[in-house]
């Protein structure tokens, strides 16, 4: 068996595997304390450690075994670039579910912020992010590159990426294309930049302000960490306005390829990707 089919069978393995068995893995986290009685914040992180620690681990002990190592790659100004375009990019996608009519301010808008919640939910955001970078991109992506080129490698890796989140719920196809989608960017992030940093940038600058900027996710309402503004999508899945939100919308998808295309043609030179993106 190649090694390049080994390291996608253990990447797809062990992350559908750590998926499968997190209630039970929280189960034990949470045995013996109060925890299950507990806020809403401290479930939910436990939870999320639940998930995204043993895939951390994983994927370095993944590392170890195939011999990768992965590369911070970027400059200062690309990671800032590249962060800004995925802070910014809820933000469009809102912009326009306003003027569609779905987006709704919830009341109020501007939310109290507890500082704690926001510091904690953007710690177990960034345990997410580097969680599944490390995995597909620091360890899948580079093994697939080697063994079938470029094209193959950014592919086959976006697609496990997107298998993976199917096998952690997401049903929705519409959703998973943009994962997909997703997949596709920061793999190219990735390789043009050299390393982890710059999609761990854009990764978390997403998922961030989705999250703890605007409440777009969870939809309606807010998670357990709060916000500082709360928005709510009620309308037409095609702009975001069904429980999955803004990532079922077409407003997505065309972002996505928007900020593709210029990697794959290769406009996006190292020093410039963050900006071209």
């Amino acid at each position: 068996m190649s090694r390049a089919l080994l390291a996608l069978l253990f990447a797809l393995a062990t992350s559908i595997a750590v998926l499968l068995g997190r209630d039970a893995l929280f189960a034990l986290l949470t045995r013996g304390t109060d925890v299950a009685r507990g806020s809403e914040a401290v479930l939910e992180g436990c939870y999320r450690f639940a998930i995204y620690a043993p895939i951390l681990l994983l994927a370095l002990l993944g590392c170890l075994l195939f011999r990768e190592r992965p590369r911070a790659g970027g400059g200062a100004s690309q990671i800032g670039a590249v962060l800004v375009v995925g802070l910014g990019a809820p933000a469009v996608l809102l912009a326009i579910a306003f003027l569609t009519g779905v987006a709704v301010p919830a009341a109020p808008f501007l939310q109290p912020v507890e500082p704690g919640l926001i510091v904690t939910g953007s710690l177990l955001i960034a345990l997410q992010v580097a969680a599944e970078e490390m995995m597909f991109r620091g360890l899948l992506q580079p093994v697939l590159i080697r063994a079938g080129g470029r094209a193959v490698g950014i592919v086959l890796t976006a697609l496990a990426f997107a298998l993976v989140h199917f096998a952690g719920g997401w049903r929705d196809p519409a959703s998973l294309a943009n994962i997909f989608l997703a997949g596709l960017w920061f793999g190219l992030l990735a390789w043009r930049t050299g390393g982890l940093l710059a999609p761990i940038a854009a990764h978390f600058g997403y998922n961030w302000a989705e999250e703890l900027l605007f409440a777009a996710s969870p939809n309606p309402g807010h998670g357990a960490f709060g916000s500082i503004f709360d928005v709510d999508l009620a309308g037409p899945a095609i702009w975001g306005g069904s429980v999955e939100g803004l990532n079922a919308s077409l407003s997505l998808s065309v972002l996505l390829v928007l900020f593709i295309l210029p990697l794959v043609a290769g406009r996006a030179r190292a020093g410039v990707v963050g900006a071209a993106a």
